[in-house]
């Protein structure tokens, strides 16, 4: 069995939590433009976390099934603002 070495890149952290995902990650992800990232941490594990590209099939699938970006943030709310506060421990 072959193993495939591991790559490692370097990038900043810029103002508003902007980054620029270094070439050899992008190639090494099979991103292109707009495609989506998906980033996965642990808080128990502190400082690391894993990068994955959403497959292209499934990127956007969903789009407009529950109306506009603007529609859900609304119901959202609304189903927010009815629900009881609960104190903690409380079942």
């Amino acid at each position: 069995m072959t193993m495939t070495p591991t790559i490692e890149a370097e990038a900043r952290l810029r103002a508003k939590n902007q980054l620029t995902v270094p070439e050899a990650i992008v190639e090494v992800l099979d991103a292109r433009q707009n495609d989506l990232l998906v980033f996965e941490a642990n808080a128990h594990e502190p400082g690391t976390a894993v990068v994955r590209v959403v497959p292209r099939t499934f990127a956007g699938t969903l789009t407009g099934t529950f109306g506009t970006t603007d529609d859900v943030k609304a119901f959202l709310r609304e189903e927010h603002a009815d629900w009881e506060p609960r104190v903690v421990g409380d079942r």
